[in-house]
């Protein structure tokens, strides 16, 4: 979380329309009477709770600035150890191109920055809202990658047969019982549907994985973000569906964050 003085000078420079080292370098400027009525407004959303990253309207994710609302969860850095280890896998294993599936795309973060990185990947999103949807194609061209989105709950859009090397999610799986433990602004302020995953946390995980394996090709990947202690669950998932799994990596506290099932077979071509 940002320092309250570190936010402060970045909102300023939001209203001013300046980077923060403009706001520290230009400390005896007269501000013009309509922008500091402005930046009051936004220091009181802010004091409020609101999420700095919905006040600037964007959020950096691998690199790269994506366009975050009300309508999208924002991205989180233990998600970019999902992407790094999809990167890792697509270049070891599909040097010429892969098609992948980014599953409850939000943002686009995750396919979006994939296409950027790899280029000769076939990025595919879905997402059951079609206001998440809209702000992910707006993400697509800013970083002029090509992503086709789909409104779809899960993956019920697509034939149970093989039409994806990649299928990658960062699914909802906050239990509802513990909604009261998370801090205000991520309970207030951001969507309860890319949050919450059922009474459990695991209802996602339960539908997603057993319904990847008849979309995956041969030798293909199911990458999945995890929350704490849901690890051991989503492994027996995985192998449940017939999956082998390959890794689980951890995030730099030690949690097991990213899961990673593989098809059986030879990869095609």
């Amino acid at each position: 979380m940002q320092s309250p003085e570190v936010s402060a000078d970045l909102l300023l420079g939001l209203v001013l329309a300046w980077n923060r080292v403009q706001v520290l370098s230009h400390t005896e400027e007269i501000v013009a009477d309509e922008d500091w009525v402005r930046f009051q407004e936004l220091v009181l959303r802010r004091l409020q709770g609101e999420p700095l990253q919905y006040l600037r309207g964007e959020q950096e994710f691998f690199g790269l600035s994506f366009e975050v609302t009300p309508d999208v969860l924002i991205p989180r850095p233990e998600t970019e150890i999902l992407v790094e280890e999809a990167i890792k896998l697509i270049k070891k294993h599909f040097p010429s191109g892969c098609t992948l599936l980014d599953v409850g795309t939000g943002s686009g973060c995750i396919a979006v920055t994939i296409g950027h990185e790899v280029p000769s990947s076939i990025p595919i999103g879905t997402d059951v809202s079609i206001s998440s949807l809209k702000i992910a194609r707006r993400n697509a061209a800013r970083h002029r990658v090509r992503v086709q989105f789909i409104q779809s709950d899960l993956l019920e859009c697509f034939p149970p047969r093989p039409c994806f090397d990649f299928i990658l999610s960062n699914p909802p799986y906050v239990a509802l019982e513990e909604c009261d433990t998370l801090p205000s602004e991520v309970r207030n302020y951001e969507p309860h549907g890319a949050l919450f995953g059922g009474n459990s946390g695991m209802e996602i995980y339960d539908r997603l994985i057993p319904e990847a394996p008849p979309r995956l090709a041969r030798g293909g990947f199911l990458l999945v973000e995890a929350g704490v202690g849901q690890s051991e669950r989503i492994v027996r998932i995985i192998e449940g569906a017939g999956l082998a799994l390959e890794e689980v990596i951890n995030d730099l506290h030690g949690i097991p964050r990213c899961l990673v099932g593989r098809k059986p077979g030879k990869i095609h071509g």
